[in-house]
């Protein structure tokens, strides 16, 4: 198992940044949205302080060394997609998205975060953010 696509893919408009990052989990999809979408499982690989209420127009907010970021959840399509805007203080918004699909052999998960407004920037530490998802103890290996 790897970290695919370990730089960020540049956007053909120079002006408004996006990061795409992809990592392959041996796990099931279940247990990939468990990582997702639970405020426990997320403090295991996302940041120390997070809470989520996991409904569309529910509230995110992650804490973590570098300040925190508050947001409202915009998706949730189990097991599929999960998607939030979320923003530090006096910082423009971003749209994260994730997705998640089942291969053989685990769940490919995709993390893609593009800027809203002109002082918003992408977030850079997603992929040391999926590969500690990738490690987490609690998933169980696919056979």
């Amino acid at each position: 198992m790897k970290l695919r696509n370990d730089a960020p893919v540049e956007p053909a408009d120079e002006k408004a940044r996006w990061v795409e990052r992809e990592t392959l989990v041996e796990a099931s999809p279940e247990e990939v949205w468990q990582a997702l979408t639970e405020e426990d499982r997320l403090k295991e690989w996302l940041a120390p302080e997070v809470e989520l209420d996991p409904v569309e127009g529910g509230e995110i907010a992650v804490r973590d060394g570098a300040g925190e970021r508050a947001g409202t959840v915009e998706t949730i399509e189990e097991q599929e997609r999960f998607a939030f805007t979320w923003s530090r203080p006096g910082e423009g918004e971003s749209f994260v998205e994730f997705t998640i699909e089942a291969l053989p052999g685990g769940t490919r998960v995709t993390v893609i975060e593009t800027p809203i407004g002109p002082t918003a920037m992408a977030f850079a530490g997603w992929g040391a953010r999926l590969a500690r998802l990738r490690h987490i103890s609690r998933l169980t290996l696919i056979a």
